[in-house]
């Protein structure tokens, strides 16, 4: 089993995914977490039937999620790694042939009361939802398979300290988590310049190559354009004097929402201590 220790020298060791999980409690720790794991989405329990359109099996998934602009729903099925793949497989496949009707979204809008009625109707019954597995370590003999399926894998690990909090590790495949930072490199050989190693950061709040944005760094606003390379994606400084230190090579690009309500606890993101008062949103360089 595997360990981990955070930044205030205090580990983790996972769970005994073999002897300690019953599927019950795997769902459970996944239903009470998966809405801070997806926040762009608004999961629910969907327990109800669902019948494979060729062959006539029924099954229930343990959840699905709908997407909060009604883009796209998952239909997701919480599995233990010591189940059959085969009955794993033959679930996914009737989730695969099922044909979603208003009863699947009327069901879904008694389980969130809040999503919009019309909305979810018009989703449900126009486009066929994604699928995931869920399952506590990682299935490499069940991948392949599900990847013929159409079928997502997303490994979810816990993890306790000693005083039995709990720590959740995310791996595999699962919806693009979008996180208020992330970690660029300083390029010593191109003056003025980082490079962005999360390429959907940038992608998120809508600033394309070419574009200019303000980033503070150390209580200056300095203007930075962004120029692509094929895959790659940097951000150069146009400030006539370059504000960050050639010897730091990591740094880390925050941003701020004045909009956001951040929660204490939060893993995604952890806010800086910054002196200076933020009233809109910002970006802010960091030393990593």
């Amino acid at each position: 089993m595997s360990k981990v220790i955070d930044h205030e020298t205090i580990w983790y060791q996972e769970l005994a995914p073999r002897d300690y999980y019953n599927e019950n409690e795997l769902e459970r720790a996944v239903k009470l977490n998966i809405q801070t794991m997806f926040p762009e989405f608004k999961a629910f329990s969907f327990k109800q039937k669902l019948t494979h359109a060729g062959n006539g099996n029924k099954s229930a998934a343990d959840l699905g999620m709908v997407k909060n602009d009604y883009s796209e729903w998952y239909v997701i099925e919480v599995e233990l790694g010591k189940h059959s793949k085969d009955e794993v497989l033959e679930q996914i496949e009737t989730f695969r042939n099922f044909t979603p009707t208003k009863a699947h979204s009327d069901y879904i809008h008694k389980e969130r009361k809040e999503l919009n009625k019309q909305k979810l109707e018009d989703l449900v019954t126009s486009k066929s939802p994604k699928l995931m597995v869920i399952v506590n370590e990682d299935k490499q003999d069940w991948k392949k398979d599900l990847k013929k399926l159409d079928c997502q894998m997303c490994v979810f690990q816990i993890y306790n300290d000693f005083d039995n909090r709990k720590l959740y590790r995310l791996q595999g495949e699962f919806p693009n988590v979008y996180t208020d930072f992330c970690n660029c490199r300083y390029e010593k050989l191109i003056p003025y310049t980082v490079k962005v190693l999360n390429r959907d950061f940038l992608n998120t709040y809508n600033i394309n190559s070419g574009d200019e944005i303000d980033i503070v760094f150390e209580g200056k606003s300095y203007k930075w354009i962004r120029r692509d390379s094929g895959s790659e994606i940097f951000l150069e400084c146009s400030s006539r004097t370059n504000p960050l230190d050639p010897i730091s090579t990591r740094y880390r690009l925050n941003f701020y929402s004045s909009n956001r309500i951040t929660k204490k606890g939060n893993f995604f993101f952890r806010l800086l201590n910054r002196s200076q008062s933020i009233n809109q949103n910002t970006f802010v360089f960091e030393k990593d």
